[in-house]
């Protein structure tokens, strides 16, 4: 069913957000930028629901109104909206609604992250929607702001909509659920967005009830039953997938491994993703991260890097850490010279410390900010010629990207002022709604900053925070210097150890390794995320044990214990190799690798025969995943290798691999930097009973998890 791409929600909403309603103005190119994938999804949303959940309630003439029908489909479809930090996914989620309210969606639940400024920002943002009702599930005082108009909601309802922004907790959530069922919103199709799906809403205790562990807990973890299904006898029924049948569940993140993982037909595994490309301007892993080398050569400084000790988290526990003075010195130069060039934002610019999870620790950090601004007021306030020498080392780094930066004189002028209207502002889940000052801010958190809460005008980042094995979802969502920073980029820097810089670059490319997957097959298919050294993709606690599997890094060989006798197929190969000019029965090793298209290659993998129930590594749906991992340095064929299945080695039930090391070596050497597929064949070369696949790895190659059944 087509959709109404300008209706009255829609159209309003758009000219909202151009006039920064609520938020800062966006230029018309923007928002059309956005409208322009948003539209696309949700014209796929209007899509699933009419085929998966019911027919015309949703779409251009649909009802608008949810019969009491079971949905169509076998389970309830799962729709992924894939984007990237810090890149406006908020925006977009804020459109997405406007469309729905449009097509016959009455109500809209947005599931934000567990935290009181993020509700608030998030709720104050939707406000940008010209039409429905829009509450933020916080309480003011003793109640709810939606208190007390109950009846005149569930009136206007159908006409109007609502859109409710609810934090992922155990309080204010079971509220939503009640108010919702005081309103029948079971009579109407509901939008259910949840932002950062992958943090809060999955089955913490899923692991351990799936290993079968003895004192595993009974029901599933509290944020899952409320969102998805509640299993608990004195609570069944109570969420908001089943109070809400006839509803479309859109899990939003920028970091989906979790979600990738969970088994083939679990609750909150993706039916189908979108990926959400950022508008221009956007400065993300590429621009910080992508071209970084470790060994490069020294005074090669990456553009916007900034190296401090490898001992600077240690260092923080008994002294203010150089690289953090070093970031706050370059942070207050910069902030004075960007001002020349576009006057001071209405909150200031910021400066951002993420050094720990512990917020004793962000007391400790705070206070040696605060002592070195101190310092700070005493070098502005005296001599000029001293003053120019404690910069001098700041101005320098400033000057290596800011094309004819202003004279230090001018700036100490600045920064002598600015620092008079200097905050430190702790964000952690003991602090309230940060409130910035008009000149320099120093911002200090940590797991919170990990989530959801937009930092305009953040220009510098001192980033210390590590564990031993990094789990790369977190990770990756610290990088708060991630953004529309390109105007300003010249002004902005990272000050981190060179191990957490190479951390960063590995998440980097496997983050553009799994978007270039998901963009060439939907998501319910396999999914290999690629995974960094002294790394894991997610928190382990949400996944089921039995269905997490493993490509490991550096494997020489990928192949199955036993072949499949099927002359009709093992003729169907001949042909195929035949065809595009592989030599069959070659004697010479050196001649025998040939390269062909990656689709011939696709084929080849999907004809062979395998034993269903083979206890080995190949998977046919694992082994296209993983040629599709590598396909960007597959762009011109990859390679093909043929023999015969020697006498030696022709056991059927044979459980290691059957490719020797000098032949690795030789096909390596012709396909150094991708997989290449070796097959050898059993019986007669002309007409052959079976075909043994191998996959043979580029050297260093790393490690892949994927979810199978």
């Amino acid at each position: 069913m087509p959709i109404d791409r300008t209706g009255p929600v829609t159209t309003g909403t758009q000219q909202n957000l151009v006039e920064g309603v609520r938020s800062s103005p966006m230029s018309t190119v923007a928002v059309s930028a956005v409208m322009s994938q948003v539209e696309v999804f949700a014209d796929q949303l209007v899509s699933i629901y009419n085929a998966q959940v019911a027919a015309g309630e949703v779409g251009l003439g649909g009802s608008g109104t949810a019969s009491d029908d079971p949905i169509i489909g076998a389970r309830a479809p799962r729709a992924l909206f894939y984007g990237r930090i810090q890149s406006g996914k908020t925006v977009s989620m804020i459109l997405t609604s406007a469309l729905a309210l449009d097509n016959g969606f009455r109500v809209v639940v947005v599931l934000t992250t567990d935290n009181v400024a993020l509700v608030k920002q998030t709720a104050s943002r939707f406000k940008d929607l010209d039409g429905p009702r829009v509450f933020a599930a916080v309480k003011e005082g003793s109640s709810y702001e939606w208190e007390g108009q109950e009846q005149e909601l569930r009136e206007t309802l159908a006409s109007d909509g609502i859109v409710l922004v609810c934090a992922k907790n155990h309080i204010n959530l079971p509220e939503v659920i009640r108010f919702l069922q005081q309103l029948d919103a079971s009579n109407y199709p509901v939008l259910v967005l949840d932002d950062e799906a992958d943090a809060a809403t999955l089955d913490t205790t899923l692991a351990a009830r799936s290993s079968g562990k003895p004192n595993a807990p009974q029901f599933r973890s509290k944020m899952h039953r409320l969102v998805v299904a509640n299993d608990r006898p004195d609570e069944l029924g109570f969420s908001l997938g089943e109070e809400l049948p006839h509803s479309l569940y859109v899990q939003v993140t920028a970091t989906p491994y979790n979600l990738f993982l969970q088994s083939e037909n679990a609750d909150l595994r993706p039916t189908t993703t979108f990926l959400l490309e950022p508008g221009a301007g956007y400065t993300g892993g590429d621009i910080f991260f992508g071209d970084y080398d470790p060994e490069a050569a020294e005074g090669v400084a990456p553009r916007n890097l900034v190296f401090v000790g490898a001992n600077e988290a240690v260092l923080m526990r008994r002294s203010a850490p150089p690289g953090l003075a070093r970031s706050i010195n370059f942070f207050v130069l910069a902030a004075s010279a960007l001002s020349i060039e576009r006057n001071w934002p209405a909150q200031g610019f910021k400066h951002l410390s993420h050094t720990s999870h512990k917020m004793d620790e962000h007391e400790t950090v705070s206070n040696y900010i605060e002592a070195h601004l101190n310092l700070l007021r005493r070098k502005l306030a005296g001599d000029l010629v001293e003053a120019r020498a404690f910069f001098n080392e700041a101005y320098k780094e400033l000057a290596r990207t800011v094309y004819n930066c202003p004279q230090l004189d001018e700036l100490i002028s600045i920064a002598k002022s600015a620092i008079r209207h200097s905050e430190v502002i702790t964000i952690n889940s003991k602090a309230d709604v940060p409130v910035y000052g008009p000149r320099l801010n120093f911002l200090i958190g940590g797991n919170i900053l990990g989530r959801g809460l937009t930092i305009d005008d953040l220009l510098s980042t001192y980033y210390i925070r590590e564990a031993k094995t990094s789990q790369m979802d977190t990770v990756w969502q610290h990088a708060r210097m991630y953004g529309y920073r390109q105007s300003y980029l010249d002004y902005v820097r990272v000050y981190l150890p060179h191990r957490l810089a190479v951390r960063f670059r590995d998440i980097h490319r496997a983050e553009e390794a799994l978007r270039r997957m998901v963009r060439s097959k939907d998501g319910s298919d396999t999914v290999l995320i690629r995974v960094p050294f002294a790394s894991r993709p997610t928190r382990p606690n949400t996944l089921d044990v039995g269905a997490v599997r493993t490509v490991q890094g550096g494997r020489d060989q990928i192949n199955p214990q036993r072949y499949e006798e099927d002359r009709g197929a093992a003729a169907t190969v001949l042909d195929m190799l035949r065809a595009n000019g592989v030599p069959t029965t070659e004697g010479d090793r050196e001649k025998r690798a040939t390269t062909v298209s990656l689709e011939t290659i696709n084929s080849l993998i999907e004809i062979v025969v395998v034993p269903d129930d083979d206890p080995g590594l190949w998977e046919l749906e694992t082994i296209q995943a993983l040629i599709q991992a590598f396909s960007d340095q597959m762009q011109n064929g990859g390679i093909v290798y043929v023999r015969d299945l020697q006498e030696t080695e022709a056991g059927r039930d044979r459980g290691r691999a059957r490719l020797s090391g000098p032949e690795i070596a030789l096909i390596r050497s012709r396909s150094p930097r991708a997989p290449a597929l070796a097959l050898l064949y059993v019986g007669d070369a002309e007409t052959p009973k079976a075909w043994f696949p191998t996959i043979v790895m580029p050297e260093g190659s790393p490690t892949y998890v994927f979810a199978g059944e």
